[in-house]
């Protein structure tokens, strides 16, 4: 008798742990956020020293769905803009500018450094790695007061390319199924044009020590998500 009890109990504890081990822990989750962009590129010479002048701001929406506590898959849309200009990095003679209308999509994943989402009410809040891949379209408003040499070629058009993101962030918890992100990021845009212009092939073949080098940005971002699932 004592022994049939026993085993009642073993399995009854071996069917429990095997329904909580089997609780999935993925959902879908939307949101939205503000970001800044700050360029990186030719006419600043890569260089952030005009941070707070050169900020421009962007909003953008995303859908992710998260596969467990520490992986995550998403899509993504943003719209902003991109600001320089020669005044600001000691070059005001040239009177070059940046002011750049780009729209991007993009797919990404976030891996979590600690368990966050559906079950791990304990953790509220998580740092998490962001890697991804765009397409962007962008608009190039060239200034017509600079004096442009020949060496340069100018695109005042609209162009395309893709591009990719690397980035860190962090996740904070504000209830049962809505969440805070903040992170900070680097675009690589795959092109060197962003800003409407580039020098000629003739010239860079002949002077070696200049090249076109690809454009990219700083962002950052802060949103807020809503995850959809039964508790």
């Amino acid at each position: 008798m004592m022994k049939n009890k026993f085993l009642i109990v073993v399995l009854f504890m071996s069917l429990s742990t095997l329904v909580k081990a089997q609780r999935p822990t993925s959902f879908l989750e939307l949101g939205g956020y503000g970001m800044s962009q700050n360029y990186l590129g030719d006419v600043n010479s890569n260089s952030l020293s005009a941070f707070t002048q050169e900020a421009r701001f962007g909003a953008g929406a995303q859908i992710k769905y998260n596969f467990s506590s520490l992986w995550s898959v998403g899509a993504d849309v943003n719209f902003g803009d991109l600001y320089s200009h020669d005044n600001l990095h000691g070059n005001e003679s040239r009177d070059y500018r940046v002011d750049t209308e780009i729209l991007q999509m993009g797919v990404f994943t976030n891996l979590h450094f600690i368990p966050f989402g559906k079950y791990n009410l304990r953790h509220k809040h998580t740092p998490f790695l962001h890697l991804g891949m765009n397409a962007l379209t962008y608009q190039p408003n060239l200034n017509t007061n600079a004096q442009y040499p020949d060496e340069i070629e100018l695109y005042p058009g609209t162009g395309r390319a893709l591009g990719y993101s690397i980035g860190f962030g962090w996740r904070i918890r504000r209830s049962l199924k809505s969440f805070y992100n903040v992170g900070i990021f680097y675009n690589g845009f795959g092109v060197s044009n962003i800003e409407g212009f580039n020098y000629s092939d003739e010239f860079t073949a002949a002077n070696p020590g200049i090249r076109n080098s690809l454009d990219g940005c700083m962002t950052l971002k802060f949103g807020m998500s809503l995850g959809f699932f039964e508790q």
